[in-house]
């Protein structure tokens, strides 16, 4: 049960890819999840598109059905800005409470100069950490780097910038099914596995699936999780917004 969030954000991250292309962020787009544990639908996450001041803003927000605080508590918000000319990121603003464990820090990206800036809230430290000039964090990834194929990014280990750290992620792909969901019926996924070595994204202690629909505005429509408490399901309830794809078109 670590880092429900951080597992939904980073499932979402599997359908991107490595080239910004002009519908990768879509203000007013809203992804729905419902997370289930042991069958329990334990809560629900919403992740957000927007534009304000010139920069698009992305909020992913998690938080346990209010029947179940008494079984584990999830309170969590990420928001990250994110300079639309360039797909990188500006700031990350990241706070995660669940069960005992409490996050909360800041960090402030400048790519000319290849570093960042990580405020620790509670520690209330500060870092300054090297990067690459195209250094992303996993929400930024998931947004700019949507429509490559997933063969390609199989194909590929990407660089993610996670709590301060500098990490890599590559992928396995594994079968293709259809999946039921409750707003769309059945939809074609592809499994896959994700490899990384960073704590609280693939559970270390567990195993991890992703399924990704074919649609375009590929998005992650369920997430499996085998870990020593249980089992974690994640699965895509609605997307809204503008456009007139498979996702939306229904509205």
């Amino acid at each position: 049960m670590k880092s429900t969030a951080t597992i939904i954000v980073c499932g979402l991250a599997l359908a991107s890819t490595a080239s910004t292309h002009p519908t990768s962020f879509i203000p007013g787009e809203t992804a729905e999840y419902k997370v289930s544990w042991m069958g329990i639908p334990l809560a629900w996450s919403t992740t957000s598109i927007d534009a304000t001041n010139g920069l698009i803003r992305i909020r992913q927000v998690s938080q346990t059905y209010k029947a179940y605080t008494h079984i584990y508590q999830v309170d969590d918000a990420t928001e990250v800005m994110v300079d639309p000319a360039t797909s990188l990121p500006v700031s990350l603003d990241f706070k995660l409470n669940e069960g005992s464990i409490r996050k909360s820090h800041f960090t402030r990206f400048d790519h000319a100069n290849k570093q960042a800036v990580f405020i620790d809230r509670i520690s209330n430290t500060t870092n300054t950490v090297a990067i690459h000039e195209n250094t992303r964090d996993i929400l930024t990834f998931l947004y700019s780097v949507r429509n490559q194929p997933l063969q390609s990014l199989a194909n590929e280990i990407h660089e993610l910038y996670v709590e301060g750290k500098i990490y890599e992620l590559g992928l396995e792909l594994h079968r293709t099914k259809g999946l039921h969901l409750p707003e769309y019926g059945k939809v074609e996924c592809t499994e896959i596995e994700p490899l990384a070595e960073f704590d609280g994204l693939f559970l270390r202690q567990g195993k991890i699936f992703f399924w990704v629909s074919k649609q375009n505005r590929r998005m992650v429509t369920c997430i499996e999780a085998k870990v020593p408490v249980g089992k974690i399901n994640v699965k895509l309830q609605s997307v809204s917004g503008p456009g007139d794809d498979f996702w939306v078109r229904s509205e």
